[in-house]
């Protein structure tokens, strides 16, 4: 008897097989449903709960056709003569070649599967077992990797942040204890564990992020405790290995990580309330990954989320969106053959005419701060009969930028941006620093705006017109950063240089330091970890010139200056490779340390250094 044969006789073996063919139009029908769905909801908890619905259904099909095919449904469809699985009983000898004459009735649809099919089957539940057995090793080897990083290299925090902690805890309502460690092998903060959860937070990140920021990351992990996202991670993982077969499988579960992280966003918001300011701080961990089986603040698609933050609309369409959509309608249509007819797809909406752009309303908070300037808040709730529409934008301007604002307690001012002007009507109840107001405004775009910026290539539609405002994307910021030698940058690109202040002269500047030809994330990136052309130049005069954008953005992350570099030459460690100065900052190889232990051997390596260093400050035995 082969291998494939003796996993045949496997009990309930055919019927798995079965439930594994037929699944193959369910899986695709249930992700057509979905797709339609989220086409239609918003609300980041309402798709979260349709996408994980679905992937609930989706286990549920085959799980159910096994159990009512093996618990004798199958047996009275069947009649006299089959067996206790309901499939025509099979001849003993010579049985596993004989397999076109295999035939099992089908109970739920009461029809035979055809014979070449048959033929098939044995092969399909062996790959499919294999599979399973080859992914379930895959994904425990990765949970043990991630509980071990809890235990591993580990340090408690500061008490500062342990405080800190606890009253972000109280404010999102979490009871249970939650651990706060710093971890030597992560690289953004990350959660671990369901009952006994641990935060576990690089070193890089207390120095790479601000207070504020850092609070705002922890609230998105405490969110991933609160709604005991770990647990259901580990089931979904189940599912995906249970139908890895299934690119629909793959494509529902991508969007139950996806709205998972949009819902703790908000969840992190509630607390923080700096909406902007939270943006920043995840676009400060762009670059970074955290392992597979931990939920870690930077997961999800960023950008998106970055969007959705900064108040950016999200495309209605994609590529990968119309390849999804094409791929699954042609499985389902090959796969069910009975589908009598399809529905019409609903013409596109008109593009919105430049000759008359559409008023948009909303309401407004606002505080004067010290420094003269005024932190602005603004919400929009627009609901149609067909739509909805929500969006908030926040940002630090100029008393002066606010044409008009007066003392109060009435108000009434100007904020004019060449993409449109804000109408602000309301009150403030005094005209120091900390005073507050409140009330409604009007943006008006300006059709010549939108004109203007298609002759530039970027097609700005009505219903992102108000952020690109708010970012003030002028025609003249877009020729300057084209001047600079980037021509075909989105109007994404454009928003994320101008939410991080890269201007046309720093890109100037970074080519005349021979950081030439960068990718607009390159730049961003050099520009949220502080890399500026100051910071180049310094290290340049330490012996450390032509690093690429990747060894800057690493040196920052880690804490390498010129000052370090300068006290490591004083103490006899000169042209250190960049790769061994980043790893004596993550070890925390300081000066003081070095001359500690050259005290006893002047003649240590680096490698030497950072073992001891590990080890207490000790030679290892």
């Amino acid at each position: 008897m082969s291998g494939i044969e003796t996993l045949w006789s496997i009990p309930g073996a055919w019927a798995v097989a079965q439930a594994l063919v037929s699944f193959l139009w369910q899986g695709a029908l249930v992700a057509l449903v979905l797709a339609g769905a989220l086409a239609l909801a918003r609300s980041p908890r309402l798709r979260y709960g349709l996408a994980a619905g679905a992937l609930l259904v989706m286990l549920a099909l085959p799980v159910g056709m096994v159990v009512r095919e093996v618990g004798g449904e199958s047996l009275s469809a069947a009649g006299p003569g089959a067996d206790s699985l309901g499939y025509v009983p099979l001849p003993p000898p010579g049985a596993f070649e004989k397999a076109k004459e295999w035939v099992p009735v089908m109970g739920s649809a009461g029809r035979e599967t055809d014979a070449r099919l048959a033929e098939w089957l044995p092969g399909v539940f062996a790959g499919w077992l294999l599979g399973v057995v080859l992914l379930s090793f895959w994904n425990v080897s990765g949970w043990v990797r991630v509980r071990r990083m809890a235990r591993r290299e580990v340090r408690v925090v500061e008490e500062v942040w342990l405080e800190r902690l606890g009253e972000l805890r109280a404010r999102m309502g979490i009871g249970r204890a939650v651990a706060l460690l710093e971890s030597a092998r992560v690289q953004v903060p990350t959660v671990i564990g369901w009952l006994k959860p641990v935060i576990l937070v690089p070193a890089s990140v207390f120095s790479g992020l601000s207070p504020r920021q850092l609070e705002a990351v922890l609230a998105h992990e405490l969110a991933h405790v609160r709604r005991h996202d770990y647990l259901i991670n580990l089931l979904q993982t189940l599912v995906e290995t249970l139908l890895f077969y299934h690119p629909a499988v793959w494509w529902v579960s991508r969007q139950v990580r996806i709205e998972r992280e949009s819902c703790c966003d908000d969840l992190a918001l509630a607390v923080c309330g700096d909406r902007l300011g939270y943006a920043r701080a995840l676009a400060a961990l762009e670059e970074l990954r955290a392992p597979r089986l931990a939920l870690a603040a930077n997961g999800g698609e960023l950008l998106a989320r970055i969007r959705r933050l900064a108040g950016m609309p999200a495309p209605s369409s994609g590529r990968s969106s119309a390849w999804l959509a094409g791929g699954l309608a042609v499985a389902f249509l090959l796969s069910a053959a009975a589908v009598h007819s399809a529905r019409p797809t609903p013409p596109a909406p008109p593009a919105p005419s430049v000759s008359s752009i559409k008023a948009t309303s909303g309401t407004w908070n606002a505080r004067r701060e010290n420094d003269g300037r005024v932190h602005l808040q603004m919400e929009v709730h627009e609901v149609t009969e067909h739509s909805r529409r929500e969006e908030s934008h926040s940002d630090d301007f100029p008393a002066r930028d606010l044409i008009g604002l007066g003392a109060g307690p009435d108000v009434r001012f100007e904020l004019r941006r060449t993409a449109g002007t804000f109408h602000f009507q309301g009150r403030f109840n005094g005209s120091g620093p900390g005073s507050k107001g409140e009330g409604t405004f009007t943006f008006q775009g300006d059709p010549g705006y939108v004109r203007e910026m298609a002759g530039l290539g970027y097609s700005v539609k009505e219903d992102n017109l108000l952020s690109v405002a708010m970012m003030d994307i002028s025609p003249a910021f877009a020729r300057e950063i084209r001047g600079a030698g980037y021509t075909h940058l989105s109007l994404e690109d454009l928003v994320r240089f101008r939410i991080h202040g890269v201007s046309a002269e720093l890109v100037r500047s970074l080519a005349a330091l021979r950081l030439r030809n960068l990718s607009s994330d390159d730049i961003v990136r050099l520009q949220i970890h502080g890399a500026t052309p100051e910071y180049i130049r310094t290290l340049a005069a330490a012996g450390y010139q032509g690093l690429t954008a990747e060894d800057l953005v690493r040196f920052r992350i880690h804490g390498v200056s010129p000052e370090w570099i300068n006290q490591l030459a004083a103490l006899g460690y000169r042209n250190v490779p960049a790769d061994d100065l980043v790893r004596m900052r993550i070890h925390d190889v300081s000066a003081d340390f070095i001359r500690a232990q050259q005290k006893g051997d002047s003649n240590l390596t680096v490698d030497e250094l950072i073992r001891r260093k590990i080890h207490g400050g000790r030679a290892p035995h």
